[in-house]
């Protein structure tokens, strides 16, 4: 997963987040907390897709067993169609299908181009499509084929990042793939709720696009019109989501942003979900404390909480993709590489049981309570 995060120093380490949002002044009075579970889920990343049987099915479980009620999964075009007109669905389906037989619901990312679908210059599956068109016949194949396992639909991932938008980020190529795609879905799927790519940390810098920037064109092209909800992804580490003294580059903060745009085009009513958050452990140079990834999490659940109009927070990822402790991308799990908790564990299954104090999110409070 591609992010990118100005340097920035941390705040002071707290040792619980109730402390942390006692100090932490508050810009509007907060609207009421409500035990919402549902508004949990995990990001397991694209690995997830590869992992044997009797270890997928391990981590299934303990994503339903810390309380989410949501997995994003990746429906990858270039998985399923390699060579054009030959599909083998396998690899989705054996997690969807594991998925919903646990009770979780699946947002699916549509997202990815086989090398016959490629742009030029497109070097490798996060080149993006050539042809719309193509792109949403798959995107429609998708939403048919999983008509009654996934409601939810995300086209693309991070787009504003040259990383996954490739030969660069542009969002007027992005706009015609979520036109063509959104659609396509809603014609098979009246129902279903489209979500515009995940945006991620980034600023303008003639290569990426900040989302703050990405958010303000897509509204001025009118794409609104084509999602139901608004996707970020607003890592903040790190710093807390909440540290307003980090606005200038924290996501999570900068969210703020992003709603004060879409108040201005008149869409207040469409809510924001955090498709990927959280922070790596390890020995990286930007990598942060097991106990600072746990403030993290539990400051950013309880800030979307307090804000209201972030609907949903997707944890990036239930469990570390390798032991390697100086590689950033595998250390952002809940878990261990071996499934031993980290104390991010304990404050998910904290949300996910809805403990507070004085509205606030209690990550002192036994697991098992129920507010």
């Amino acid at each position: 997963m591609g992010r990118l995060v100005r340097a920035a120093l941390s705040a002071v380490v707290s040792s619980s987040l109730a402390v942390l949002a006692a100090c932490a002044p508050p810009t509007q009075a907060p609207p009421p907390v409500t035990c919402a579970s549902d508004d949990i889920g995990i990001a397991a990343g694209a690995p997830l897709m590869y992992l044997p049987d009797a270890e997928l099915d391990r981590e299934l479980d303990a994503v339903r067993a810390v309380g989410a009620r949501w997995l994003r999964v990746d429906v990858d075009w270039s998985v399923v169609e390699p060579h054009r007109g030959q599909q083998n669905w396998s690899v989705p389906d054996r997690v969807v299908d594991r998925a919903r037989a646990r009770g979780l619901e699946v947002l699916g990312i549509v997202a990815y181009t086989p090398a016959w679908a490629r742009v030029a210059g497109g070097s490798d599956t996060h080149g993006y499509p050539a042809d719309p068109a193509a792109f949403a016949t798959f995107a429609r194949q998708a939403a048919t084929r999983y008509a009654t396992r996934v409601h939810h639909w995300e086209i693309w991932n991070e787009p504003n990042l040259t990383s996954f938008f490739r030969p660069r980020a542009d969002i007027g190529a992005y706009v015609e793939l979520l036109a063509a795609a959104a659609p396509a879905i809603k014609a098979v799927q009246p129902g279903a709720r489209i979500l515009n790519g995940g945006l991620a940390p980034a600023v303008d810098d003639g290569t990426n696009i900040s989302p703050v920037t990405y958010v303000e064109q897509l509204y001025a092209r009118g794409a609104h019109r084509y999602f139901d909800i608004l996707s970020v992804h607003p890592y903040s580490y790190p710093a807390l989501p909440s540290d307003a003294s980090t606005q200038s580059w924290n996501t999570f903060y900068r969210m703020r942003s992003m709603r004060d745009i879409m108040v201005r085009y008149g869409d207040g009513d469409t809510p924001i979900w955090a498709t990927e958050f959280g922070a790596p452990t390890g020995t990286a140079s930007n990598a942060v404390s097991a106990q600072r990834q746990a403030d993290i999490i539990a400051d950013g659940i309880a800030e979307a909480r307090r804000l209201g109009w972030v609907q949903k927070v997707f944890v990036y990822s239930m469990r570390d993709r390798g032991t390697n402790r100086g590689d950033v991308e595998q250390n952002f799990g809940l878990l261990q590489q071996n499934f031993s908790a980290k104390p991010s564990h304990a404050v998910v299954a904290a949300a996910t049981a809805c403990p507070t104090v004085d509205g606030l999110l209690d990550v002192t409070a036994p697991v098992d309570a129920v507010w």
